[in-house]
């Protein structure tokens, strides 16, 4: 039996082997990270976690909401003279851009006069157990000793408590602006106790941004990830605020995970083919549409999970108790949902707790409140 010669095929393994070594002994190791450095981006940055903490540093970077700044700003500059107390709920879909929105204020206001008084609380601390109580107890004893203080509380409707919480921080100060987040849903089902609670002088509604927003987002975003100046082509803009129909968090989020699909596909940094990848996997390919197809009772399913406050997610059977539904009909909802990527499920042992999908989370939140505006 004779063996065979070699192949050209071992050769080129051989030669693959040979270049991954070199260029291991050069410091290039195929990662993500080593990736960006080579593109000249810096990869500390190029995560959101580290991009949101970016700009909550530095809001005066960040493309902001400048109508609800000015807005908000007059009510501050008003409070300090007139001595009483006012509420500005601030409502919009998750990642509509509430978040930077009170970091700006804070940061402005800091820098305005040391004389201006700010508290920036995330409402989900506050029925947290501290040593003596919960945590609202201490921010509560924190704003006694403030002068006519401007309170930002964050994300309100994850508090299961929220009337207490507003109506115990409210009694701590005898003058001074709540500025408080919702997003619509929440607000709906809050609104009439946060009016026995904390009445609002106004409340300011959040869009998403218009196509020269979002081209100036992603200028930033790139400004502050590259160090070489680089610009996205403008065929990549139209389709990222296309997909993302200019809500930032959305924004955000597609131009890094573009640059991750550009890293897996070997596609230069820009390209439009690396942003309809990255937003297929994210669910954004006809996002708006696909949300308006839902059928009544699917959205029923999502709406509800969406006003449960819990990070875990929500378990089927809480969704039969709220819904008056019997089981089966809530796991095949729950089913088509997921296979659709409406929702995801995460399992703690044989309990599986459902959330929206937080990339679809602004856009069946926009249907529900257009619901409810139609309905009232």
């Amino acid at each position: 039996m004779e063996l065979m010669e070699p192949g050209n095929d071992d050769e080129d393994k051989k030669n693959r082997f040979r270049e991954a070594f070199e260029r291991g002994q050069q410091g290039r190791v195929g990662s993500y990270e080593v990736w960006l450095s080579d593109h000249e981006f810096q990869p500390e940055l190029a995560t959101r976690d580290q991009l949101t903490a970016f700009f909550g540093d530095h809001p005066e970077k960040a493309v902001n909401h400048d109508d609800a700044l000015d807005e908000i700003g007059e009510y501050a500059g008003f409070v300090t003279r007139q001595q009483d107390i006012y509420h500005t709920p601030v409502i919009g879909p998750s990642g509509i851009g509430k978040t930077q929105l009170l970091h700006t204020v804070v940061s402005f206001l800091t820098e305005l006069s040391a004389d201006i008084d700010t508290k920036l609380i995330d409402a989900t601390a506050l029925g947290k157990k501290a040593d003596d109580g919960f945590l609202l107890d201490e921010f509560a004893h924190d704003l006694t000793e403030l002068e006519t203080p401007i309170v930002c509380i964050d994300d309100c409707g994850l508090d299961k408590r929220i009337e207490t919480s507003l109506d115990e921080l409210r009694g701590a100060v005898n003058s001074g602006l709540f500025v408080t987040t919702w997003t619509p849903e929440r607000w709906a089902v809050n609104r009439g106790r946060v009016q026995d609670a904390l009445p609002p002088s106004n409340e300011i509604h959040l869009d998403a941004f218009p196509r020269k927003d979002t081209d100036e987002t992603l200028r930033i975003i790139f400004e502050v990830l590259s160090e070489n100046e680089f610009t996205l082509p403008s065929e990549t803009v139209d389709r990222i605020h296309e997909l993302t129909e200019g809500i930032p968090r959305l924004i955000h989020t597609l131009a890094l995970e573009s640059l991750q699909e550009a890293f897996r596909k070997e596609l230069e940094p820009g390209d439009v083919a690396a942003t309809n990848s990255a937003a297929d996997r994210l669910h954004l390919v006809d996002a708006s549409a696909r949300v308006q197809d839902l059928s009544e009772s699917k959205l029923t399913v999502l709406k509800q999970i969406l006003q449960l406050p819990n990070d875990r997610g929500v378990q089927p059977g809480t969704l039969v108790e709220e819904l008056h539904r019997d089981k089966s009909t809530i796991s095949y909802h729950l089913r088509e949902l997921s296979d659709g990527g409406f929702v995801e499920r995460d399992r703690e042992g044989r309990r599986a707790f459902y959330r929206v999908t937080e990339t679809l989370e602004p856009f069946i939140q926009r249907r529900i409140n257009q619901e409810a505006e139609f309905d009232g």
